[in-house]
């Protein structure tokens, strides 16, 4: 594979990589200028380290960045285009210029944000996060590193496309975890992941912006050890890092850290609406420019609701997904025949 550097100047697809923004394990990042219309603005093209060999991977990549792309949300970095270059397959996204929450960390200095800063940005991810859960899109890798801002300093869900690419299986060949240990769930190490994994990743994320310290903080960062931790260690307390921390938040965030996901919330929507509670005038952007209150703008799911996205997991044949939204469905419903059919088909 050639090295990141010898990738400036070459065209892929319909664009024409300008400089290297970033690499990870998974992939390296680009700026990128369409070739046709180059009055565009500059995209970010992520060129994933791994090559799709078979025709079913590379139709099955395909097929599931059509669905990333109907992705909609003004807290979610929308997909552009996406393509396989010589094998290795590709997305291109806009390019958020206001940088990552990872570098605003680093920069934090294992300091707490304000409390406003850090429940505006916790619930624009929560938004889009939520939105994607209930069209049966899981994100599988939230940190850091994949909340990007634009330039009206909103967070946006970036990254959706390595969730796709987890489910060939080339991604399998190269040992990677489908997540990062720091983030993961605890059934994520035992290769579970649901809408409540996203959930525990994204308390992992608020624990770090509310309190200055990652959830555990590890002198000798492993898988092993991390694993170790999120399975069987009870995080520290919020409050002994951030002691201005309202008792509410501090609740809604071990709660949502539960081992166990049937003790998380329910959704996204109910997190997002316990933790936000002690600031009833936090205002948060939602389409049309209006502001209003994080814990009514990401609309709790109805049992019909969960009912449907059961479906569209069953459809894709990820089951104990669809399990899990229909048993969401009954208890929200107890007298909801068609969600007891359905389970039952599971």
């Amino acid at each position: 594979m050639p090295h990141d550097s010898s990738f400036i100047g070459r065209q892929i697809g319909n664009y024409t990589l300008l400089a290297k923004v970033q690499s990870g394990s998974f992939g390296s990042v680009f700026r990128a200028q369409h070739t046709i219309f180059d009055d565009d603005p500059p995209v970010a093209l992520k060129l994933l380290h791994m090559h799709l060999t078979s025709p079913q991977e590379r139709e099955g990549f395909l097929q599931e960045a059509k669905l990333l792309r109907k992705l909609r949300h003004p807290f979610i970095l929308p997909i552009i285009d996406a393509g396989i270059y010589e094998g290795q397959p590709y997305l291109s996204t806009e390019f958020a210029t206001g940088g990552s929450l990872s570098e605003r960390i680093r920069a934090q200095a294992e300091r707490p944000f304000p409390l406003h800063e850090s429940l505006q940005w916790i619930s624009q991810m929560g938004q889009g996060l939520a939105y994607a859960h209930q069209h049966a899109v899981m994100h599988r890798d939230l940190k850091p590193a994949n909340i990007l801002f634009n330039s009206r300093g909103e967070a946006l869900l970036a990254d959706f496309g390595i969730a796709v690419v987890l489910e060939t299986s080339s991604t399998r060949n190269i040992g990677e975890l489908s997540g990062t240990p720091a983030y993961m769930a605890p059934e994520q190490y035992q290769g579970y992941v649901g809408p409540r994994s996203d959930q525990y990743a994204l308390a992992c994320i608020a624990y770090e912006l509310l309190t200055g310290h990652r959830l555990f903080d590890l002198e000798a960062p492993s898988i092993a050890a991390f694993q170790y931790h999120h399975i069987n260690v009870q995080p520290t307390a919020p409050h002994v890092y951030n002691a201005a921390l309202p008792p509410e938040c501090e609740f809604a965030l071990l709660k949502a850290l539960a081992k166990t996901r049937d003790q998380r919330y329910p959704d996204v929507a109910t997190f997002l609406e316990a933790l936000c509670s002690p600031l009833q005038d936090l205002p948060t952007v939602v389409p049309g420019g209006q502001q209003a209150h994080p814990s009514t703008q990401v609309s709790q799911m109805s049992a019909r609701d969960y009912k449907q996205q059961g479906f569209e997991h069953f459809k894709n044949a990820r089951y104990e997904e669809a399990l899990e939204a229909y048993e969401e469905a009954i208890r929200l419903d107890p007298n909801f025949a068609e969600a007891y059919f359905a389970k039952g088909a599971c």
